[in-house]
């Protein structure tokens, strides 16, 4: 098996269009003006910051999960357990459809819209669940946390568990106009906004609990080089937007570069100090192959 993409029978493509179609999606909310779509005008401040998060947002979660599958392109067990982490992030991805509405029954996307999202994510769904319920299919065995708990993997839980406590966050206990400047409105869109940014948290946190549970060190650390990549991506994203995000945020002048500076150092002193302890070095050198 060879090139970026094996279009053979063990070729795990449902995994690819679940990256895929995360990845186009982001990159079309950075381009096009979303709100015009659906509420015939133009965003405003509010609008663009949780529209551009959400682009953010949907190409870290194509990112992290296009990472893993081609990482473990060769692992069948693998695939079979990104793939049921996969299958959760696609219901929970429809079930946000569903919820924002058809806009001729007091929802917010135009019928056509709708239907796209509706058949996109549904097909998403089935598509996995078909990789899931394959007969003889493998599962690849748990490997329990405190096993090798190297510094790649003492770090992916950390983001783990921060990812959770994220999500949890965005569901109940941060007030999204706490990220504006003063003077900047919440609309009802860019509330919605917020939702389903909660829920490509949902998904984010799902690839990386299975990073936690199942990879070895080289899984472990080609995701902190992809979070690595993907911090990157975020911050020169973010920057252009910085006047309309409050100083709650931390994100606004140099406090962007620093938080950025401090992430990527961490990652890169867990992959350095990952390479010298010694445990499982064999894992070590596959990364990237």
């Amino acid at each position: 098996m060879g090139g970026i993409i094996d279009f053979d029978t063990t070729c795990p493509w449902q995994l690819y269009l679940f990256s895929f179609l995360h990845m186009l999606g982001g990159l079309f909310m950075f381009i096009i003006d979303v709100c015009k779509l659906f509420t015939g005008v133009s965003c405003i401040e509010s609008e663009i910051v949780m529209q551009r998060i959400m682009a953010l947002s949907m190409v870290y979660v194509g990112g992290l999960y296009y990472m893993l599958t081609y990482h473990n392109k060769d692992k069948p067990a693998k695939i079979t357990r990104l793939s049921n982490m996969a299958l959760n992030a696609a219901t929970a991805l429809l079930v946000s459809v569903v919820f924002i509405g058809n806009q001729k029954y007091g929802g917010f996307e135009k019928s056509w819209m709708h239907m796209g999202d509706m058949w996109t994510a549904l097909i998403l769904v089935c598509v996995l669940a078909s990789r899931v319920a394959q007969k003889n299919v493998g599962w690849a065995e748990q490997i329990p946390i405190k096993e090798g708990l190297t510094p790649c993997k003492t770090l992916v839980l950390l983001f783990t568990v921060l990812t959770l406590f994220k999500f949890l966050a965005l569901a109940d206990f941060i007030d999204p106009s706490k990220m504006m400047a003063d003077g900047f409105e919440i609309t009802a869109f860019a509330a919605w906004t917020w939702n389903f940014i909660t829920v490509l948290v949902l998904e984010s946190f799902l690839a990386m609990l299975f990073t936690l549970l199942f990879e070895d060190d080289s899984g472990q650390e080609l995701l902190v080089k992809t979070i690595i990549v993907l911090t990157l991506f975020a911050a020169g994203a973010i920057y252009s937007m910085q006047q309309y995000l409050s100083d709650w945020m931390g994100l606004n002048g140099n406090a962007l570069w620093i938080r950025v500076g401090v992430m990527v150092a961490v990652c890169l002193a867990a992959i350095v100090a990952g390479r010298h302890t010694g445990h499982s070095r064999e894992g070590y050198e596959s990364v990237g192959k």
